[in-house]
């Protein structure tokens, strides 16, 4: 595996992952995403947007956790972006207290999605950027409980000015189902 050289300036523990898992393209191991996963992968758009226009009423997101971080006195976030029942993406938001002291609001987006406020905010002042991608096949292993594997993801930095923060975003096999088709497949090259 191709391990992504990228250095982010926030530290993503998500479920104790180590670092090299993480690929600068979609191809683990000579895994590939199938094309309909490879669009959620490459997406650049907001994600909750685009789950939106596909689950219509039905799309909903349910914060699971929201509090602060004891090990960098930030904040850590978990939230499932849901068509009805089914979760489709599972999201984790790490935000060093740097970040948070100098954006406050951080701290009290409740039920408002992350990328709809980042880009609210990115309307109204300049400086958020979102760094490229890097990519991993997560087994079941490390994945929180009850959700199968193997599953994409990707993550991301992004920054409001000088401050960072870092996003961990894994497509659930129940998206496909939401695109009323089958699983998602990855194949071999």
């Amino acid at each position: 595996m191709a391990a992504a050289d990228k250095q982010f300036a926030v530290a993503l523990p998500f479920a104790g992952l180590p670092t090299d898992i993480w690929a600068e393209t979609p191809d683990i191991d000579g895994c590939r995403p199938d094309a309909g996963m490879l669009s959620w992968l490459q997406e650049t758009g907001l994600l909750t947007r685009r789950l939106r226009r596909l689950c219509g009423d039905r799309f909903n997101m349910r914060v699971l956790r929201d509090q602060p971080c004891s090990v960098s006195a930030g904040l850590h976030r978990e939230v499932l972006l849901c068509c009805g029942e089914q979760a489709c993406i599972y999201a984790i938001t790490d935000v060093p207290a740097a970040t948070l002291a100098a954006h406050p609001w951080l701290a009290s987006l409740g039920d408002e999605p992350l990328g709809e406020s980042l880009q609210a905010r990115a309307d109204s002042t300049s400086g958020v950027s979102r760094s490229d991608f890097v990519y991993a096949l997560l087994d079941s292993r490390q994945l929180p409980a009850a959700t199968r594997g193997p599953v994409w993801a990707r993550r991301s930095e992004f920054r409001i000015g000088t401050a960072a923060l870092g996003v961990t975003e894994v497509f659930l096999t129940d998206l496909a189902r939401c695109e009323g088709g089958t699983e998602h497949e990855s194949h071999r090259t």
